[in-house]
């Protein structure tokens, strides 16, 4: 082959060497950005479950104070009650003397 044939060669194969690198360019990028967005995609949903959980924690927390809450404010009235109803008890008994 002569030096003329092969700079023609060349110049023949520079386009398409442009081309290949832009697609191999193009390529790495819709990698990267598929690897990053699977990366956000299971970050989205591994704060979604704490959030959820932490969330369920919190909810049964609440109702565990207010269960706790009710009986001791039931224990309470229930004293508060028996206290009444041994004053009313002495009263009665004092009058009928």
């Amino acid at each position: 082959m002569s030096d003329d044939s092969k700079g023609q060669e060349e110049k023949l194969r520079q386009p398409y060497a442009g081309a290949a690198d832009m697609m191999l360019s193009s390529v790495r990028a819709w990698n990267d950005l598929l690897a990053t967005s699977a990366d956000m995609a299971f970050d989205v949903v591994l704060k979604n479950w704490d959030y959820s959980r932490s969330l369920r924690n919190s909810a049964e927390q609440a109702v565990a104070d207010t269960i706790r809450t009710q009986q001791r404010l039931n224990k309470e009235m229930r004293q508060a009650w028996q206290g009444y109803s041994d004053d009313v008890k002495e009263i009665i008994e004092k009058g009928g003397k």
